[in-house]
């Protein structure tokens, strides 16, 4: 019998993220793990899936991949006024180990690009992580009131690769950034509330910031990559950038997908970037990004994936794709330039068609 792979029912979506609601409310935690996972599944299966009712098969080697990202932010030291700086503690027991193994990675590496370029021990350190997730947080995300309700994969089949069930994949890519921001907040509450961190974080307004803000000291040198590549002109408003007045920005915004790829970034004057802010730009903007993409794939793939960036060409359009079916199907606003807005319409979008964005860009 030929499994049902429809696109889900209105009805079968608000189950699909009630589950999830109850996994998050009413699941058992021991560990930031399952945070973790949910993030990372939905984040995969915006990069590397699209909008149809089918499975997906992911590698747990992407998936550790996307822990260390989280992770490695939340390891440096926490400082607080006068308190003595620590690593926050992610575990009800001892530390969490793929803490202790991304914090090991970091007192080698001063920055996760510098890590992702030591490509031996980069794979290492992410065979280390699939190992732990596929014997910690995929056996008991699942796990409700003490039963296994296997919404999301079934275990028996997962075992050399997470095989998202039929629906799923789906599911996730339409409320990736609802899962991603209900993990965050419950992952901020886990740590809070965490004996061992109670002493410092107790009454404090900032943890969400330390936790998941991205860092824009690594944005540096892509600054200066994007200079020599845009001419030393926004790539907004086309006009000539002064160097104390630019800003790295992410043209498929953070607050939309939280990620840093290097074919997502563009240099704009900081008049620009504020008047963006967290929207996403017009087709306009859209149809040039592609182009500079396409144009220039060999030069940003080479330089920045030297600072230790993912460069994956494909991966980022998925996003882009992703990011504005979205906008068309919740009636978003689109930047449009200036202090200009209209909200998204397919006819807009129309010249934007998925072969565009997933076509192999000439060389």
């Amino acid at each position: 019998m030929l499994a049902d792979i429809s696109i889900p029912t209105p009805q079968e979506q608000l189950k699909f993220l009630k589950r999830i609601q109850q996994i998050l409310q009413s699941g058992s935690f021991t560990s930031t793990y399952k945070f973790a996972l949910l993030i990372s599944l939905s984040r995969l299966a915006i990069e590397q899936g699209k909008d149809t009712g089918e499975g997906l098969a992911l590698d747990y080697l992407d998936i550790a991949e996307k822990f260390i990202d989280l992770y490695w932010w939340q390891v440096r030291p926490y400082e607080f006024n006068q308190q003595e700086s620590f690593v926050l503690q992610q575990s009800t027991g001892p530390q969490a180990s793929i803490v202790n193994l991304v914090l090991s990675a970091q007192q080698q590496f001063k920055t996760l690009a510098s890590a992702r370029q030591s490509t031996a021990y980069w794979l290492k350190l992410k065979k280390s992580v699939a190992a732990i997730v596929k014997k910690m947080p995929v056996v008991y995300l699942q796990n409700l009131n003490g039963q296994s309700i296997e919404f999301l994969y079934h275990l028996e089949e997962s075992k050399h690769h997470l095989r998202l069930l039929p629906k799923v994949m789906y599911c996730l890519r339409q409320f990736g950034d609802i899962i991603e921001e209900l993990c965050q907040k419950c992952w901020v509450d886990f740590v809070r509330e965490n004996k061992k961190n109670l002493p410092v974080l107790d009454g404090l307004p900032d943890l969400n910031t330390f936790l998941f803000a991205p860092s824009r000291n690594q944005l540096r040198k892509v600054a200066d990559f994007l200079v020599d590549l845009q001419q030393c002109r926004c790539f907004y408003c086309n006009k000539p950038l002064k160097n104390e007045k630019i800003a790295v920005d992410h043209f498929i915004p953070w607050s939309l997908y939280s990620a840093d790829t290097g074919h997502n970034f563009v240099l704009a004057d900081n008049t620009c970037n504020s008047q963006k802010s967290n929207f996403l730009a017009s087709g306009q903007f859209l149809q040039k990004w592609l182009e500079r993409n396409y144009q220039h794939d060999s030069l940003i793939t080479t330089e920045l994936a030297r600072q230790g960036f993912l460069t994956d060409l494909k991966r980022s359009h998925h996003v882009a794709y992703w990011a504005y079916q979205q906008a068309i199907d919740n009636n978003y606003l689109l930047w449009d330039g200036g202090k200009n807005a209209r909200f998204a319409s397919g006819m807009e979008l129309d010249n934007l068609s998925s072969a565009q964005l997933f076509c192999t860009p000439k060389k």
